[in-house]
Formats: structure tokens, C-alpha cells, sequence
């Protein structure tokens, strides 16, 4: 079966539980459309990868359940909105 792929579909992120993330814009999905906010006052934050929930509906790199350094918070959110900063 043949799959319909677009543009702005992002492969899978491999990211280890342990790995330090930044919150970062993703790229647009559509050329009108602007990059994309993680969302809230998540830009530019700092978490730690908890886990890797699997791949997403949406084809934006994955699922992953992080911890805000912050809070301590944890939350789920897709891979295209995660920078690896460093890995344990």
C-alpha cells in the first residue's frame, strides 16, 4: 500500500530516556505557515527525557514524556519541539 506523505512529515526522534531537551519552534508544515510554538511559555525550557511513548498521528517526530526542570512537571509532547541539549 502506498503511503500519501507530506511535507511536513518528521520521521520518528530517537531520544534516550536520561537526554537533556530544549522546547524549540518547528519548522512550518505548509509554506504559508509560520514555525510552529511548542506552545505556552514552553520555548526556550529545559527538560529531561522520560521516556519514549511512541510514534504520533501526526507524524511530528514521536511522542516523548518529559520532565520540566523547571517544575518538575511531566508532560507529553511531540519531537519536532525537542532540541537535544545533552545526553546522559
Amino acid at each position: 500500500m502506498n503511503e500519501l506523505r507530506h511535507a511536513w512529515h518528521s520521521a520518528d526522534k530517537r531520544i534516550p530516556a536520561g537526554t537533556l531537551v530544549r522546547f524549540v519552534q518547528a519548522p512550518p508544515r505548509y509554506a504559508e505557515e509560520d514555525w510552529r510554538s511548542p506552545g505556552g511559555e514552553l520555548e526556550g525550557e529545559l527538560a529531561l527525557v522520560v521516556d519514549w511513548c511512541g510514534s504520533d498521528s501526526h507524524n511530528w517526530g514521536g511522542l516523548f514524556m518529559v520532565s520540566l526542570n523547571k517544575t518538575g512537571q511531566q508532560l507529553m509532547h511531540w519531537g519536532d519541539f525537542l532540541e537535544v541539549i545533552g545526553e546522559s
